[in-house]
């Protein structure tokens, strides 16, 4: 197979030409009073997921903004499919949004019979953020590198796991590409959240995962998790000691995961830019970008128009990996777990 990207440099460069200003966002009629009561940001995760940080950031600035309460409600499931089935039945009002990931279009690519149509369903409102993945092995392991790793899984064949939440989600995605690219040698544990997978790792149950650099911040820095690279195309800001994975000699694997804002179909063009430009305006504020940057994100600003064909554009390019990747179309709901 030839070296894939995880996702379209393409897509990426859109998005990060967007950041910064929303001058192509022409308003659509007169936008009604919004908003006169508590506004709901629905996660399909649960708390202390990466998007989930993302959302409380958000939604405590837009409280601010706004003068209403701007709560999150994390929906957890196996998957995240049944709280983003939430949002696209909720009234199209402007007070039941989805804060969502990547995922959004990794599911789309996945799935062949998923509740909601995600062209359709929704109603793109506004990216907020960007980050790599950071792949963090074990304190006990003792591998200092990516080529230190990768030698150690190939020398004991069989001997090893990774970590991910599950086969359908792009965690397990990248690591799968990483072996294909590295040569490792480990086999795939599930976990159900984030903090179980990083404590799997931190106590040597598994030698290695890739989570988001905002999943993994905490356990680096309380010396958990020992980060080897991330999946960026140039040191991240949040981890300018650690090397991309071109340097540490993995080359073209280069992934971000990215997190937006979603409306029910049918919000009024005028409510879905207002709420575009206060995202925008929230995502501007010093005090934001420096909590992001603590979290290891950066802000990604685009308008609803620019976000809807970014989403696209990363739903094909979920398909196409998973063709890649030789995995047939998963029937929703996936069977239980025996």
């Amino acid at each position: 197979m030839k070296s894939a990207r995880m996702f379209s440099g393409r897509a990426l460069a859109l998005g990060v030409a967007a950041m910064g200003g929303l001058a192509g966002c022409a308003s659509v009629g007169e936008a009604p009073p919004y908003p006169t009561r508590p506004v709901k940001l629905v996660v399909p995760y649960p708390a202390g997921n990466a998007a989930d940080l993302v959302g409380r950031a958000v939604a405590e600035k837009l409280s601010g903004q706004w003068g209403q309460p701007v709560t999150v409600e994390n929906q957890a499931a196996r998957v995240s499919v049944p709280g983003v089935d939430f949002v696209a039945k909720s009234p199209a009002d402007g007070y039941t949004l989805l804060v969502h990931s990547i995922s959004y279009a990794v599911d789309a690519g996945l799935y062949s019979n998923l509740p909601y149509d995600p062209a359709r369903s929704f109603a793109p409102v506004a990216s907020i953020a960007r980050q790599p993945f950071v792949l963090v092995v074990s304190p006990s392991l003792g591998a200092k590198s990516v080529a230190e790793l990768t030698a150690m899984t190939q020398a004991r064949p069989g001997q090893y796991k990774f970590a991910s939440l599950g086969p359908t989600t792009q965690i397990y995605f990248v690591a799968e590409q990483f072996k294909r690219q590295s040569g490792a040698h480990a086999a795939n544990v599930s976990h159900k959240n984030l903090i179980e997978a990083n404590a799997a790792v931190a106590k040597g149950d598994a030698a290695f995962w890739f989570p988001p650099v905002a999943g993994a911040m905490a356990g680096i820095k309380e010396g958990k998790l020992v980060p080897l690279a991330v999946t960026a195309d140039q040191r991240w800001p949040a981890l300018p000691q650690v090397p991309t994975m071109a340097e540490a000699g993995v080359p073209n694997m280069t992934a971000a995961a990215w997190f937006g804002l979603w409306a029910p179909a049918g919000v009024p063009d005028a409510l879905v830019n207002k709420v575009s430009q206060d995202v925008a305006t929230a995502l501007a504020a010093p005090d934001m970008r420096e909590k992001l940057a603590r979290m290891g994100a950066e802000p990604l600003t685009m308008t609803p128009a620019r976000f809807g064909g970014f989403v696209a554009s990363e739903i094909e390019s979920s398909k196409r990996f998973v063709r890649e990747l030789g995995i047939a179309p998963q029937a929703y709901p996936p069977p239980a777990k025996p």
